[in-house]
């Protein structure tokens, strides 16, 4: 079992009031991912509603977090990078020498991604979202994924700083 994170008991948003806990983002469809500020609290009629600034740079960092840190994709995580890339299946499986059939599979747990395709799915990510002009960069993102280990925390706290998402551990 991975390492949990620490989080502070309570928090202040950028903008607005503080909170007494952060925000356990479900929406995304993975379990453990809880926003430490960027979002908003309002309760309208007995009603909680939660406003997200930035859902796509939000969704975005999830998906670096996902594309850096773990060592093998769960299957809601690989629906998640698929999902980002804006894909279907079908495109998928497609760029990384698959079936739909096969990205389905994976995506229901059904069966395991193999090495190589967890691999292509993570570049093809990071290249989405890096830019042709940061080819060196890529490249050494490429690299540290063949040296991470399964220790990832089950928990990711993700900060809204200066109208940019970022992973606490890394700012």
């Amino acid at each position: 079992m991975g390492r949990l994170m620490n989080i502070q008991t309570h928090f202040t948003r950028t903008e607005g009031t503080p909170c007494s806990e952060p925000y356990e983002y479900k929406e995304c469809g993975l379990q453990g991912i809880f926003l430490q500020s960027g979002f908003e609290c309002e309760i309208r009629d007995g009603e909680e509603y939660v406003s997200v600034h930035d859902t796509e740079g939000l969704h975005r960092a999830i998906g670096l977090h996902l594309a850096q840190n773990r060592k093998f994709l769960a299957p809601e995580e690989l629906l998640f990078l698929r999902k980002s890339m804006d894909m279907t299946q079908s495109e998928l499986g497609r760029y990384i020498g698959q079936s739909p059939q096969q990205v389905a599979r994976w995506e229901k747990g059904q069966s395991k991604i193999n090495g190589p395709a967890d691999r292509c799915i993570r570049a093809f990510f990071l290249w989405n979202h890096m830019g042709p002009n940061n080819g060196e960069d890529f490249l050494n993102l490429c690299k540290q994924i063949d040296d991470m280990d399964d220790l990832t925390p089950h928990r990711v706290m993700l900060d809204l700083v200066n109208d940019q998402w970022r992973d606490r551990r890394r700012a």
